[in-house]
C-alpha cells in the first residue's frame, strides 16, 4: 500500500497524515483515561465507546487504502486481475457494506479492460437501480454501455445511448466525469466516420486522465490518424507504457 501512497496528490497525503495524527491522539486519550480509571460510569462509557469507535475508524481507513490500491492497479498499472483480487479481499472485510454496494461500478471497469463487453452489459443490467440512481452514475452507465456496444458492433444501440448522452450534455449543470468529445468520437466511430471520429478524439484533453484512459484515447488516435501523424501517437503510447511499467 505504500507504493500507492506515493501516487496520492499532496492534498490526499496531507489529509491522510492529519487522519493518522487524529487517531493517535484519540488513542492516547483512551490510554490516559484507562491509566486514571476509578470505576466512574462516564469513564467506563468513554473507554468502551472510544475503543469501538477507534476500531471502526481504523478499519474504515484500511478499507479506503485497499480501495485506492485496487483502483491504482486498474487505472495506473493496467492490471484488472490484480485489481479484482484486491477488491474481492476488500469486500470480505467490508462489514459496513460501503464498497460492496459499489461492486458493479468497479466490475464494469474491470471487465471492459478484459475486453469482455458482454459481461459489462450483463453487470449493468443486473444492477440497473444503482446505475440509474443519479445523473453521474447514469452517465457512467452510458459510457460503458457505449464502449461495450462499440466492441460488439451494435450501431443501433449506440445511437440510442448517444441520444441520452446528448440530453445530459444539454443540462445546465451536467456532470464532468467524462469528456463529451469522447462520446461524440465513439458515435462517429460506430457510423464508420473515421475522419470525424479522429477529430473528436483529438479534442480530448488527456492532461488529467489516468494511464488507462490515456491508453484508450491514444490507441484510437493511432488507428484513425493520417499516416503523417501516426508515429507521433505511437511514440506517446510507447512512453506511456514505459511509464506504467516503471511505476512502483
Amino acid at each position: 500500500m505504500v507504493k500507492v501512497f506515493k501516487h496520492y496528490s499532496l492534498k490526499q497525503k496531507i489529509f491522510m497524515i492529519l487522519t493518522f495524527v487524529f487517531y493517535v491522539a484519540f488513542l492516547f486519550m483512551i490510554i490516559n483515561v484507562i491509566r486514571n480509571y476509578k470505576g466512574d460510569v462516564a469513564d467506563t462509557a468513554f473507554i468502551v465507546i472510544g475503543v469501538i469507535a477507534l476500531g471502526f475508524g481504523i478499519l474504515n481507513e484500511y478499507l479506503k487504502l485497499q480501495y485506492n490500491e485496487a483502483l491504482w492497479y486498474l487505472n495506473f498499472k493496467l492490471d484488472p486481475d490484480k485489481a479484482s483480487d484486491i477488491y474481492n479481499n476488500l469486500c470480505k472485510k467490508d462489514i459496513f457494506g460501503l464498497y460492496k454496494k459499489d461492486r458493479s461500478l468497479f466490475d464494469v471497469m474491470v471487465y471492459l479492460e478484459k475486453n469482455d463487453p458482454n459481461k459489462v452489459l450483463e453487470i449493468i443490467k443486473s444492477d440497473e437501480k444503482k446505475f440509474n440512481s443519479n445523473v453521474e452514475t447514469l452517465l457512467i452507465r452510458l459510457y460503458y454501455e457505449m464502449r461495450a456496444h462499440l466492441l460488439l458492433g451494435h450501431t443501433k444501440k449506440i445511437n440510442e445511448i448517444y441520444m441520452d448522452v446528448q440530453n445530459i450534455e444539454k443540462m445546465k449543470r451536467k456532470p464532468k466525469i467524462f469528456q463529451y468529445d469522447e462520446f461524440h468520437a465513439m458515435k462517429q466511430l460506430a457510423l464508420n466516420n473515421k475522419g470525424n471520429a479522429y477529430e473528436y478524439f483529438k479534442k480530448v484533453n488527456m492532461e488529467n486522465m489516468n494511464p488507462k484512459e490515456q491508453k484508450y484515447i491514444l490507441e484510437n488516435l493511432i488507428k484513425l490518424a493520417p499516416r503523417t501523424e501516426v508515429e507521433n501517437y505511437q511514440n506517446m503510447l510507447e512512453k506511456l507504457m514505459e511509464k506504467i511499467d516503471e511505476s512502483i
